[in-house]
């Protein structure tokens, strides 16, 4: 009885000696308290950067966008980015919180040009209805070092490795030097949209830098007399644009093309040597070996673009207004001259409006094109919306039928609409139009 006794009261004083702090860590630190003295470490980090830091995000989609972030001790960060030449130009400042999201990170959670990427509208920054580009704004931490920090997208798994920035590159964005940059590369590119790379083979290879899709592209004919593309998404940097991925040619391999201000000339370096980008007077790779490469439809807006003849002009005119005086009140959105290089069809898509709903009306052709470019299109069978407004579209359609047609580009370099496709009647040489190659 004794012996129950003492082994009762010795019980209660192990249970009570364990019962003075049940959340006491065996580690000696509550789990909280480590998170929260590791987002603190987290944040002394990015703060502690005298010059800020710099990414670049690749969204699924495509492309590439340069991001420079100074982040405040004040919660609040001040960024610039190539994602326009006002994101170029002036720093967005917005919030940004540390926290533990499964793990500690790294949130921008007030609008910034970061969220252009995402936004879901695609009137704002153009993507895919309800996700845009697919480029996360919430980031877990994945390492940090004394110069570089590694992250994830915790929705699009994008990834961000941000690197410090020098003072140089600080001072550069500040004073608005690297959006004058871009505006010198982008207005020479506009001025002289036809350059290409020769190397010692000879062979001229074409350079496509597409601003829109932030593409670089090589563009030769082989010696199969195949057209060949060597593509890179890329972006902006105080140099010139750099490649995500190096471009090889004939044993020659680049990542860079560099900008030389002083003599406003790009210029690639391979093995020490300074390589040139020269200026054609026309397109090296013809417009039709690039259908369905390069591009793959053209887009006629109602408003007159040049390379317009006058024909067409009263024509097309003379089609917006016979639709929106019609019995159905239509406004011509646009027209879209849609090829299928592996069906050898094209069709005449014409987009209408009608109450703010948008309709579309559907011509289909059957082509065929000689070996040097000279199209011939045959009517198809065509319903529904088509066949509603089919006299509308007859002094249009007839020609298209009717006659044979060149494919050319020309640059409008006063308008800064660039480059645009130029389909030529070969029968009335006076009948032309023109569209955004897309």
């Amino acid at each position: 009885m004794l012996h129950n006794r003492l082994y009762i009261i010795l019980l209660a004083i192990l249970f009570a000696g364990c019962s003075k702090d049940k959340t006491t860590s065996l580690f000696g630190e509550k789990p909280e308290e480590r998170m929260e003295k590791a987002l603190a470490e987290y944040k002394a980090t990015l703060t502690g950067s005298t010059y800020g830091w710099k990414t670049v995000v690749y969204p699924s989609a495509g492309g590439a966008y340069s991001f420079f972030f100074r982040f405040g001790t004040n919660d609040r960060v001040t960024m610039y980015s190539d994602v326009s030449l006002e994101a170029a130009a002036s720093g967005k400042e917005s919030t940004y919180r540390l926290k533990a999201v499964q793990r500690p990170s790294l949130l921008f959670d007030t609008y910034s040009y970061l969220h252009l990427l995402s936004d879901p509208d695609p009137n704002v920054y153009g993507g895919e209805t309800g996700s845009g580009y697919s480029v996360d704004f919430e980031y877990a931490i994945d390492s940090v070092s004394a110069d570089t920090i590694k992250l994830t997208g915790i929705s699009f798994d994008t990834k961000m490795i941000l690197v410090k920035a020098t003072q140089a590159e600080a001072e550069a964005y500040a004073a608005g030097s690297y959006a004058n940059l871009i505006a010198d590369m982008e207005n020479y590119m506009l001025q002289n949209p036809w350059l290409y790379l020769q190397f010692s083979d000879g062979k001229k290879l074409q350079v496509s830098v597409n601003t829109f899709t932030k593409t670089f592209t090589l563009i030769y004919i082989d010696d199969a007399n195949q057209v060949q593309l060597l593509s890179s998404p890329y972006y902006y940097t105080l140099n010139g644009i750099y490649l995500q991925k190096p471009i090889t040619y004939g044993g020659k391999t680049f990542q860079e093309l560099f900008w030389d201000s002083t003599q406003q000339v790009f210029y690639v370096t391979i093995d020490g040597q300074r390589i040139e980008v020269k200026v054609a007077l026309t397109s090296v790779v013809p417009m039709h070996r690039l259908l369905g490469v390069d591009f793959s439809s053209l887009i006629v807006p109602p408003q007159e673009l040049p390379g317009w003849s006058a024909s067409f002009t009263t024509i097309y005119t003379g089609i917006a207004n016979s639709l929106i005086n019609g019995p159905y009140g239509l406004t011509l959105y646009y027209s879209e001259f849609a090829f299928d290089v592996t069906q050898q069809t094209m069709n005449v898509d014409v987009y209408i409006i009608q109450n703010n709903t948008l309709y579309l009306a559907q011509y289909p052709f059957t082509y065929t094109k000689t070996a040097d470019g000279v199209f011939n299109f045959t009517g198809q069978t065509f319903g529904g919306n088509a066949a509603l407004i089919a006299d509308d579209m007859k002094p249009l359609l007839d020609y298209i039928r009717n006659d044979r047609f060149t494919m050319d580009f020309i640059v409008d370099t006063q308008g800064g609409n660039g480059r645009l496709g130029q389909l030529k009647s070969v029968e009335h040489p006076d009948f032309y139009f023109t569209g955004f190659p897309q």
